[in-house]
């Protein structure tokens, strides 16, 4: 099996613009204890879309093309994983998703 990709630079770009949205929007919600929690949920949702776009075969002729990604799957793939991640690590530091106020 082969691991190519078709994507071009442009909705790679994207894909990079949409994950760090992504990341900073989650990171502002609630009360975060790790600084750069942004930073992991980013890198994870480039990951997600990416792989689904890409490398998982049976997603491919799911909605357009553009540039080379498939669109629907991209986000798809991006939004899950990147959700997923944030959970985890927030979590797993001790964060929570609502704001609490001290006593």
């Amino acid at each position: 099996m082969e691991l190519t990709t078709d994507m071009g630079a442009l909705a790679i770009l994207t894909l990079a613009v949409g994950s760090l949205v992504l990341g900073i929007v989650l990171h502002l919600i609630g009360d975060v204890e790790f600084g750069y929690e942004w930073v992991i949920t980013s890198i994870a949702a480039f990951a997600g879309g990416f792989i689904i776009s890409e490398w998982v075969v049976a997603f491919q002729s799911v909605g357009p093309v553009w540039d080379g990604m498939a669109v629907v799957p991209a986000i798809g793939g991006a939004l899950v994983v990147g959700v997923v991640t944030d959970a985890l690590v927030r979590f797993a530091t001790h964060g929570s998703y609502g704001h609490h106020v001290p006593v």
